[in-house]
């Protein structure tokens, strides 16, 4: 036992054969004549305790207290190397889980990330197409042309229909105008101008016309 170990009563120092040393709860040594009853309160502080017996195999919170400073730092500092390592395993297993969880998210919002702008450029693409659609002109039939039929053949077409001059210079050749309309008894006959050849056409489209509608009235 450590040289500074005494009876803080009558200062007895062990080994003794005839005493007996014990540690109060209030951090007291007394010898077994100067604290005799476990009941009895501290002869020092007046308070009540527990007592503890001096033994070899006391309780190691107990035994620390009469241990030699040095061999405590190296129990300790033993100690304190197992705890640091088994916080920096914890540690390090923690840190790494979390990385891996980092990363995958990662990937995962790259891939998002990519289809967000895949899917941008293709919409920028059928807009394009369809403003592109929008503006092209019909390949059918243009509505002027329709236009025109419909007037040449409506049963109140009292306006005069309108032929292009391409339509109006092939009938032109074909179709000899009356003499009463288009020149004098006797007048040799001229040229044929473009307005001619248009109101030759028109003449006889009515003409047709008129007797297409008389005979459908008489059936």
């Amino acid at each position: 036992m450590a040289d500074w170990v005494h009876c803080n009563g009558c200062f007895s120092c062990p080994p003794s054969k005839d005493l007996k040393f014990m540690l109060t709860s209030c951090g007291h040594i007394f010898c077994s004549k100067c604290h005799n009853h476990p009941a009895k309160p501290c002869k020092i502080c007046k308070s009540k305790c527990s007592v503890t017996p001096l033994r070899p195999n006391m309780n190691p919170e107990v035994q620390i207290f009469f241990m030699d400073p040095v061999d405590v730092a190296a129990k300790l500092h033993k100690q304190l190397l197992k705890v640091l390592d088994f916080q920096r395993a914890q540690r390090k297993r923690l840190t790494a889980y979390r990385m891996q969880k980092i990363r995958k998210s990662a990937g995962e919002s790259g891939g998002l990330q990519k289809e967000i702008q895949r899917l941008s450029t293709e919409n920028k693409q059928l807009r394009a197409m369809l403003s592109e659609n929008r503006r092209r002109p019909d390949s059918r039939a243009s509505p002027v042309t329709h236009m025109d039929t419909a007037a040449a053949l409506s049963p109140l077409g009292n306006a005069r229909p309108r032929y292009s001059n391409s339509f109006a210079q092939a009938l032109g050749s074909r179709i000899t105008p009356p003499p009463s309309v288009f020149q004098t008894p006797g007048s040799s006959p001229s040229p044929r101008s473009l307005d001619e050849c248009k109101r030759s056409v028109e003449y006889n489209s009515r003409r047709s016309y008129n007797r297409d509608s008389g005979g459908a009235a008489s059936r």
